[in-house]
């Protein structure tokens, strides 16, 4: 074997081919590379996450706190004892925690030492120099606005109707761009079949000619006849030309959605044009329901129940308050700090306190306004809801209508189409028996041309209507 064949052997080998991808392949690519469907994706898990940071009220919260304060005022609380100086040093640690129940707890320690400088007196010399610690710990509970967690389990109920209403609409926009893509899927393969049937236009075309020509130089036909079958094969050539340039800008569209670079081989798009794909197959199911509607309708409920949600907070947060609380603290007196520390748990001295706080806002302008635009908020969100839903009722109707025409109208297509197809095939045999006339092979032949590229036409936009059911959704009727 030669060298250049071997050569040429390798290099079919090593050739890279593209690789066939199916619908949902290509989509799940389109998923996986699209810039856009990333930022969606990431956005729906934002939605995700600011619902759970809604319970940040919710965290326990530690608190420690360390301090020096050298008082040298004549005003201080230890001046009158005659204290020149007043030396504190202070630590605290504390942890709070409010609960789903609308009851705050909190468990604390302290401990500071004081150290007084000039003090004099019999009585006053306890004071020289002494530490304190405490234990404590403290409940509250609101009787009235939260009662037993009231306002934690709506604002709850008002995150879970705003999560979903946001994460619906980054899905929403999201089968937006399935469906902008599935569309050039389909442009895509129409346009191959497009320039399958140019092609096989275009080579029909040069055998009439060639037919002609030899009818003419044999002086059968008219030298007429042949100027209109190169006429015919010069006008299938710039259509050629334009299925060509229609193709280019076919693949460009699915290589922007897949965002492939130039140098990366475009994948074969296999599809079957002609096979039909319910409406309803298309529709995204919840739960089991049994009513169709289009996802932005549904998003437009879920945004409604959360402004009637909002709605119900706002007026529960300008309720009045009842809070009962009480607290416990262990009280340790001792020469210096550190001992103060190791006799925290002494209960000889404890402060109690009991409280009942009452807070009354009073109903104001300013309130009122901000009650009725919660609710007309929640009214205009209610009535944009139901004009939805009924607009979507009606989409959903007309889409099946127009689902069931196209498919009448690809049912005479592939009539007309199979019909021309026959005449045209029909006129070739006659011309080939000189029993026709050129112009009436060249009419049969565009005739037929038009009609098949109309039936591909159909199908692609048929395929194209059925991807518009992703942005409906199948949800329980009320």
């Amino acid at each position: 074997m030669k060298k250049g064949a071997l050569v040429g052997l390798f290099l079919l080998v090593w050739q890279p081919h593209s690789f066939a991808m199916t619908l949902q392949e290509y989509l799940k690519e389109v998923e996986k590379n699209n810039k856009s469907a990333q930022s969606l994706q990431v956005a729906t898990e934002t939605a995700e996450l600011g619902k759970v940071a809604g319970d940040i009220e919710l965290v326990p919260v530690l608190t420690a706190e360390a301090g020096y304060i050298n008082d040298k005022s004549p005003l201080s609380q230890f001046a009158i004892l005659g204290a020149s100086e007043s030396k504190t040093t202070s630590y605290s640690l504390g942890l709070g925690k409010k609960f789903s129940t609308g009851t705050t707890a909190s468990v604390s320690a302290s401990a500071y030492e004081v150290e007084n400088t000039g003090v004099s007196g019999p009585q006053a010399a306890q004071f020289q120099k002494f530490g304190v610690g405490s234990l404590g710990v403290g409940l509250s509970q609101s009787l009235w606005k939260d009662f037993f967690g009231h306002a934690t389990r709506l604002r709850w109920e008002r995150q879970d109707a705003a999560t979903a209403a946001a994460t619906g609409q980054f899905d929403l926009q999201k089968k937006l761009l399935l469906v902008g893509a599935e569309s050039a899927f389909w442009d895509y393969l129409y346009a191959v079949e497009n320039l399958k049937i140019g092609q096989a236009s275009f080579e029909r075309a040069k055998r009439i000619e060639n037919w002609t020509r030899r009818r003419v130089n044999d002086g059968i036909s008219d030298r007429a006849d042949l100027y209109s079958a190169q006429a015919l094969v010069a006008g299938r050539q710039l259509q050629l030309v334009s299925i060509e340039d229609d193709m280019a800008s076919a693949k460009r569209k699915v290589r922007d959605y897949l965002e492939y670079a130039d140098d990366k081989a475009l994948p074969e798009l296999t599809g079957n044009i002609s096979q039909r794909r319910s409406l309803s197959s298309m529709v995204d199911g919840n739960g089991g329901g049994n009513r169709v509607v289009a996802l932005d309708a549904y998003l437009s409920s879920l945004d409604a129940k959360a402004q009637s949600l909002e709605a119900r907070e706002t007026e529960d947060q300008l309720r009045p308050d009842l809070v009962l609380s009480g607290s416990y603290n262990t009280n340790s007196v001792e020469p210096d700090m550190n001992e103060a520390t190791q006799n925290w748990t002494d209960t000889d001295r404890p402060t109690t306190k009991v409280g009942l706080k009452l807070t009354y806002p009073f109903d104001i302008g300013a309130k009122n306004a901000a009650r009725e635009a919660a609710r007309k908020k929640a009214l205009a969100a209610k009535l944009q809801s139901e004009r939805k839903l009924f607009e979507s009722d009606s989409s959903w109707i007309e889409l099946n209508r127009r689902y069931s025409e196209m498919s009448k109208r690809i049912e005479s297509a592939e009539e007309v189409s199979r019909l021309q197809s026959s005449a045209a095939k029909a006129q070739t045999d006659l011309f080939n028996k000189g029993r026709s006339i050129t112009a009436n092979v060249i009419n049969a032949e565009e005739d037929a041309g038009v009609a098949e590229l109309n039936l591909a036409r159909l199908k692609s936009e048929q395929r194209k209507m059925e991807a518009q059911g992703r942005l409906f959704v199948v949800i329980e009727e009320k």
